[in-house]
């Protein structure tokens, strides 16, 4: 007698709650080889439990809605629709257990990289299986048959009319309590909540800061500078891979960082930066140098720390302060910034230099111009009142070429330029020399100002004992690719991750390099020339001293959810939000058959997170 379609659903529906029980049961297996069992409390298990039964909910539900609810909806009978179901749930459920083991290799969950990696010539050169693991995972899928199986001769057996009523009800008050426990850890910094939320793949769940605070139920600002509970170490992290040997240098010199917001490395010549190319002249200079990302945030990030920002949230979370702040700490430097924008958000304040009094955060001024003045202002009077018998360390962050917006009267030494940036008038076929006059004026205007703290600086008599540093944190994109891209923050070419580099120090014999060198050299180079760490840069850096020459090749930008690897013919591998892979040339011509390596691609992301805990 064939059951009514009523029916039929109701089983279908039951099914789906036996095997979101089950995938429930493969995502909660994520979190019990992980250091973040170290500092997990009632909250996060209760969490985490939730979290793996709504999200399981979703995967089981794909196999449901396209295979048993059409099934079903044509005629076919529980058996043959729940037989077709079957075989989705085992293959989700398989799928999610491979994910487990790319996860715990690569702390990343399956996406494009890994689908390279099984397709590129030399893939047989990393996925090299004896027939005993081929015979375990046989095993595993056997298990996997049968346990779904049995799940659908339960579901056929059930008789509880209202199951799936109450099931459905049960599962939307778990999927509520799940994200109103992420709002609240996400606005209270709850470390428990917001680490293990990364275990489960593709799960993003909902944050409210912004309204929160808009609301005015918490303060933003507070928020940005808050630190998470110091309760569980380093959790997933080693940074540095193993203890610092250190010495303390016979002298201390002070360290100037001059830093220029969007950047465009075409910039650095003689009639736009004649103060940065004086400077330059008695100093090393690195032509082809490249950020850490295309944005702000991931750029100073690997200024500061020497690693990606890929690394931004497990640093938040565990508290760990760059290596190169920590170690000025211990050898008593004077540690200051002059932010022209604020600190706050991105709370580079909280990141970089947490426990620091009267580290300012911020700049008064009506405009970018009036602060980017003031910075050098605060920073040349701070030289008069600064303790002689102790080093100082100092960051200058410049944001003119950023906001390309400039006083009337400083327009004048590029034309012809734009009064303002239009980027209505914009176009591919459009020429940029306007625009980019405009943007150059800005850069002409903050040459000047860090002529300024060059010359206090030497009147000081301060340059025969100070690094300095004078960089961009990204680049700025005039469509030098003619491919219609202006700015930053849209793509990982040369423009938009290329930036000047000069690097100062007293005695330095003038050089212009020909190697590759990347922000990740920086804090690498000053801890071990000028620190006094003792250790191989590998210990605590992804780069190397900025006059080591060895080639940078598969050099890492971005975050962890849109990076790419730059390699040293200019070939970009980027990875995107969604997981797939685009391959571009230097030029952003995107490359559909281009062969990447699976075996240099494998070393790469084994490179990229070998500062995460095995």
């Amino acid at each position: 007698m064939k059951r009514p379609l009523s029916q039929t659903l109701r089983i279908g529906f039951i099914y789906f709650l036996l095997c979101t029980l089950l995938l429930a049961m493969v995502l909660f297996s994520y979190i019990l080889r992980s250091p973040s069992l170290s500092f997990m409390d009632v909250g996060g298990w209760i969490y985490f439990v939730c979290s793996c039964l709504s999200h399981a909910a979703l995967f089981a539900a794909l196999p449901f809605l396209l295979l048993y609810l059409p099934a079903a909806l044509i005629g076919a009978g529980p058996k043959w629709s729940g037989g077709l179901m079957c075989v989705g749930e085992v293959l989700v459920t398989v799928v999610l257990i491979i994910n487990s083991f790319v996860y715990g290799l690569y702390h990343f969950h399956i996406n494009g990289l890994v689908l390279s990696m099984l397709t590129g010539p030399g893939a047989a050169d990393i996925f090299v299986f004896s027939p005993w693991i081929y015979f375990k995972g046989s095993l595993y899928i056997l298990a996997v048959v049968a346990v779904c199986a049995a799940l659908l001769w339960l579901a056929l057996k059930v008789r509880v009319c209202h199951l799936w009523r109450n099931g459905l009800l049960a599962l939307l008050g778990i999927t509520l309590l799940a994200q109103t426990m992420h709002v609240y850890a996400a606005a209270t910094l709850k470390r428990s909540v917001l680490e293990v939320t990364g275990y489960l793949p593709y799960y993003f769940p909902i944050r409210m800061n912004s309204t929160l605070d808009r609301w005015g139920l918490i303060d933003g600002e507070h928020l940005s500078l808050m630190q998470f509970d110091d309760d569980g170490g380093s959790g997933d992290l080693t940074y540095p891979l193993h203890p610092l040997t250190t010495e303390r240098p016979d002298t201390l010199l002070n360290i100037v960082v001059f830093g220029v917001d969007s950047w465009n490395y075409r910039t650095m010549t003689r009639d736009c930066v004649p103060n940065v190319y004086a400077l330059a002249d008695s100093a090393e200079v690195y032509p082809d140098h490249f950020s850490s990302s295309n944005g702000t945030r991931g750029g100073l990030f690997g200024l500061f720390t020497g690693v990606s920002s890929y690394y931004w949230d497990s640093f938040e979370r565990s508290n760990t302060q760059p290596l190169l702040v920590t170690r000025m700490r211990q050898l008593g430097y004077d540690i200051q910034a002059y932010p022209s924008a604020t600190f706050a958000d991105p709370p580079f304040a909280k990141m970089f230099f947490a426990g620091i009094e009267g580290l300012n955060t911020e700049t008064q001024g009506k405009t970018v111009f009036e602060r980017d003045c003031q910075i050098t202002r605060n920073f040349i009077a701070d030289l008069d009142k600064h303790d002689t018998s102790k080093p100082f360390f100092s960051f200058l962050f410049y944001d003119l070429p950023h906001a390309i917006q400039i006083p009337k009267d400083h327009l004048y030494h590029f034309q012809p330029s734009w009064e303002y940036a239009d980027y209505m008038e914009l176009g591919n076929d459009d020429d940029p020399t306007p625009f980019f006059n405009l943007y150059r004026n800005c850069v002409w205007t903050v040459d000047s100002l860090i002529g300024e703290g060059i010359r206090a600086l030497k009147e000081r008599d301060l340059l025969k004992n100070t690094v300095i540093v004078v960089t961009g944190d990204h680049g700025q994109e005039f469509n030098e690719n003619h491919k219609n891209y202006w700015g930053h923050w849209a793509n990982y070419s040369r423009p938009q991750t290329g930036v000047p580099m000069v690097y100062y120090y007293p005695g330095c014999k003038p050089r212009k390099a020909k190697h590759r060198t990347t922000h990740y050299d920086i804090s690498a180079t000053l801890l071990k020339q000028v620190l006094g760490v003792k250790n191989p840069t590998d210990d605590y850096s992804m780069g190397r001293l900025l006059s080591d020459p060895t080639p940078r090749d598969w050099h890492v930008v971005g975050n962890d959810l849109f990076y790419a690897f730059i390699l040293n013919d200019g070939t970009i591998v980027e990875k995107r939000g969604a997981g797939n892979v685009v391959i571009f040339d230097k030029v952003m011509n995107q490359l559909d058959n281009y062969p990447l390596n699976a075996k240099q691609l494998n070393d790469a992301i084994l490179r990229l997170n070998r500062f995460y805990k095995k």
